[in-house]
């Protein structure tokens, strides 16, 4: 049985705001090992319900803050950037499940740390109509292959958003937002009891489907101003759509989410 894992900080326990986040924050080194805790708390539910093979992809900023020494030795890290997938960096169908751990809501909801890929640059995202962040989107790349996401940890703003879109994903909820930089959070064992167990449970009973999105992807990408709108606007296939947004058509979502990748780079430049 084969796990992916994608992990990413906002939504670990104990972290709220960029002292946590940030690698010149002062206490960047404890998120970074409260991150790999949440990780090895995933991974061994996981080894008990039988997986052998577990890859974890390092999802968060420069996308190399897990401690590869901490890590549990029965788990693989992909480190580093850039990774033409981003946080989904290493999914292909030879996977049973995915595990998204240390997630957040999307940008402009009252989750702890939201954002959307971006917070210095997208407002919001929509796919085929539909508002979305980094949960939906991620756990649709993963569908793609074929590969349901069965476990999503972080905070209670972010369990709402994945229980709208499946109410058969688990949710561990690690903290409970109090504003976007205040959390009341629980200690880390506990934490960690919680999703060693729903992950193993999840693994062996789990009936979520894979999140399926036939066909071409209708995305438009919401900037926080016109002059990154402009600057994502020059990569090929998008269109202004005036104001802050661009538009843009792929052919699966495996191609907008690329696409994003390039995007919101390009708009980072403006910043």
């Amino acid at each position: 049985m084969k796990i992916f894992i994608s992990a990413d900080i906002e939504g670990i326990s104990g972290v709220v705001n960029k002292t946590h986040t940030m690698p010149q924050g002062h206490d960047y080194h404890m998120a970074r090992t409260l991150m790999t805790n949440e990780v090895n708390a995933a991974i061994e539910g996981a080894l008990e319900a039988g997986a052998t093979e577990i890859v974890v992809n390092d999802s968060h900023g420069r996308m190399t803050n897990i401690l590869l020494e901490s890590l549990n030795p029965n788990a693989q890290l992909i480190t580093g950037s850039p990774k033409k997938l981003g946080m989904m960096e290493g999914i292909d169908d030879s996977y049973d499940a995915a595990l998204l751990i240390g997630y957040h809501a999307r940008m402009n909801t009252p989750g702890v740390l939201s954002h959307s890929y971006h917070g210095g640059a997208i407002s919001n995202i929509s796919i085929n109509g539909k508002n979305a962040g980094e949960f939906f989107i991620n756990a649709s790349v993963a569908g793609f292959y074929n590969v349901p996401v069965i476990v999503v940890s972080g905070d209670n703003i972010l369990a709402e958003e994945v229980k709208e879109v499946d109410g058969n994903i688990e949710t561990v909820v690690v903290k409970t937002a109090h504003a976007r930089l205040t959390a009341k959070c629980l200690h880390p064992t506990v934490v960690h009891k919680a999703i060693k167990e729903t992950v193993k449970n999840a693994i062996l009973s789990s009936k979520v489907n894979p999140i399926s999105l036939d066909g071409a992807i209708e995305m438009e990408v919401t900037f926080l101003n016109s002059g990154m709108a402009e600057m994502a606007a020059i990569m090929p296939k998008t269109e202004f759509l005036g104001g802050s947004k661009v538009g843009y058509r792929g052919k699966d979502i495996i191609e907008a989410y690329r696409a994003l990748i390039c995007m919101y780079n390009l708009a980072n430049v403006v910043i």
